[in-house]
């Protein structure tokens, strides 16, 4: 395992810039013949899993979100992932300590895959859906809107 920085990309906010990645992924999931890479004067063959994962990010950048890039096997300090997930070390570390997080020991310290760390995230986001789904139907069936639908 390696212990590496993911790579994280802001999204992309001009306005044409963005209309090229829009074009460029639709034609890419358009296109029946794989698609080729241009490197200096070498064309490559890209394996399916490239393309598959070259299209996602280029549909993610074409719906404007940020994007993090990062190998399944990195391994992040509990600072990287508070960073990531956007909360406190000390909040990390009690997850961890809770079973709510995954990690492994590098010597003494503590290291979370990246893999779950977004495990913890999009379960936290459903989690947290989900919550809010039920305190907005028991607010409804209380009369607490008025009986106006939102």
């Amino acid at each position: 395992m390696t212990l590496l920085s993911p790579h994280a990309t802001d999204a992309i906010v001009d306005t044409s810039e963005l209309t090229e990645v829009r074009e460029a992924a639709v034609r890419l999931s358009e296109s029946v013949a794989p698609p080729r890479l241009l490197a200096g004067d070498q064309v490559i063959e890209l394996p399916r899993e490239v393309t598959d994962a070259f299209r996602d990010l280029l549909e993610r950048f074409a719906n404007g979100e940020s994007v993090v890039i990062g190998s399944t096997r990195t391994l992040l300090t509990t600072s990287q992932v508070a960073d990531f997930l956007g909360v406190s070390r000390s909040f990390v570390v009690n997850l961890i300590d809770a079973g709510k997080l995954e990690f492994e020991y590098r010597g003494t310290h503590r290291r979370v895959s990246l893999t779950e760390a977004v495990r913890y995230l999009e379960e936290s986001k459903h989690a947290r859906r989900d919550r809010l789904d039920a305190i907005a139907e028991l607010t409804a069936d209380k009369g607490g809107y008025d009986g106006d639908p939102f």
